[in-house]
């Protein structure tokens, strides 16, 4: 096959990686890529401890439910707080705080401290810190790269994470099989020290929209839901988003029942799972970085690929097959975030950007302790293969519904308002 010219070459190597040309976008960038692999190692680490004290799929849904209930009650309010504040300014507080829950759990693992309902309110702490970052860091990249860059920008992201989900799981095993799960929780607090770093040295401003508090901050936290509400194809996708965070979202809740309870394998199995989740959706936010802009043809595409290939995993009869059908869970998974996310802040206006994104980031997360409880209780009583297949078939429901009605929603929405401002 003949080499692609150099200039040809050039152009796809610039369109792959256009949110680099930013120069506060490759300072967050790089601090990501080493607190995501921490992140991963602790992700693992507590799902095994979890396990390892109390043997139960049930109490592990309840500790991950906790990691994300905070956000049904604060992301919204997030969401209005980065449309007002400096965005920099607080994810450097949420990430040093992130830092100081790491640090704390492994302390509690190295004393002998570590029970179920200690494990249980540093989750919960987890879930307070990120329900506040999670809109804030989603709208400051908005900020650094503008419209154009931010589908890029958003595969990129998706990149560095799946690259750490890769690296951080294989880690977090090794450690867990040789030292325990202690070093992986105190890798992680020192991982926040260089997103923390590269936080403090960027040189983005807050926008003209963030100037000033525009009244009551309830009032301008309502104002969000009220536009999604009224918006036709917004309050759709956000219908469908409803389905999708309670039944779609917990196949890595029960990978560690898959690994012990099914595949009757060791902690190395589990990273080797992960991992490979990871890999699958690193090729996928690859493919995803030289597009352009998120369109919701494709979007719904992905919308019934997605929990296909969640019923596709929960058939795997053996680690082989399973780590073939999770590394395409994994492209899936990260084909339909990406496109997700970046497709609501194209819709979303340039005021409401940041409460769009806080009400998705309450439904997604918020809603996922429904869907741990509900998937903990099923892999109980009926395994985690069914718990797995019966919420991606609802998922697929869902995802029918929305091919159906986002047609006639499509032609009811106004002139995005980028378009707006650019014929202007």
């Amino acid at each position: 096959m003949p080499m692609l010219p150099s200039s040809l070459r050039s152009q796809v190597v610039s369109r792959t990686f256009s949110a680099l040309r930013h120069r506060d976008y490759r300072l967050y960038l790089s601090g990501q890529v080493f607190s995501l692999i921490g992140t991963w190692m602790q992700i693992v680490a507590v799902g095994w401890l979890v396990l390892r004290i109390t043997n139960s799929p049930l109490l592990l849904g309840v500790v991950t439910a906790m990691e994300t209930l905070p956000s049904l009650f604060f992301s919204l309010v997030a969401g209005s707080i980065a449309d007002i504040f400096d965005k920099r300014r607080i994810a450097i507080v949420t990430q040093s705080l992130a830092a100081v829950q790491a640090l704390v759990l492994g302390l509690l693992v190295v004393t002998n401290h570590a029970t179920f309902w200690n494990i249980f309110w540093l989750a919960l702490l987890a879930g307070l810190i990120n329900a506040f970052d999670l809109p804030v860091r989603q709208s400051l990249v908005f900020d650094i790269v503008g419209v154009e860059d931010l589908l890029n920008a958003s595969a990129l992201n998706s990149v560095v994470f799946n690259i750490a989900r890769i690296i951080g799981p294989a880690i977090a095993a090794i450690i867990i099989e040789n030292a325990g799960e202690a070093a992986n929780f105190f890798a992680n607090a020192v991982s926040y020290i260089f997103v923390v770093t590269a936080l403090a040295a960027m040189r983005t401003q807050p926008v003209e929209a963030q100037a000033g508090t525009p009244g009551p901050l309830v009032r301008h936290t309502l104002d969000g839901v009220a536009y999604v509400a009224r918006h036709p194809l917004l309050s759709r996708l956000f219908v469908a988003l409803i389905v999708f965070s309670i039944f779609g979202f917990n196949y890595i809740l029960l990978m560690p029942v898959m690994v012990k309870l099914e595949l009757h394998r060791s902690a190395g199995a589990l990273g080797l799972l992960l991992s490979s989740l990871g890999a699958g959706a690193l090729i996928g936010a690859l493919t995803l970085a030289g597009r352009g802009r998120s369109r919701l043809s494709s979007l719904t595409a992905m919308s019934f690929i997605f929990p296909a290939s969640i019923v596709a995993f929960a058939l795997a009869k053996n680690l082989v097959a399973a780590v073939l059908l999770v590394s395409f869970l994994g492209f899936a998974m990260v084909q339909f975030v990406v496109r997700f996310t970046t497709f609501l802040q194209q819709e979303a206006g340039e005021a409401m950007r940041g409460r769009v994104l806080g009400l998705y980031n309450m439904l997604l997360m918020g809603l996922s302790p429904l869907g741990a409880l509900q998937a903990g209780a099923l892999a109980e009583r009926f395994g985690a293969p069914a718990a797995l297949w019966i919420g991606a078939d609802i998922c697929i429901l869902a995802s029918f519904w929305l091919w159906m009605t986002s047609s006639t929603a499509r032609r009811q929405v106004e002139p995005k308002p980028a378009q707006t401002l650019a014929a202007k």
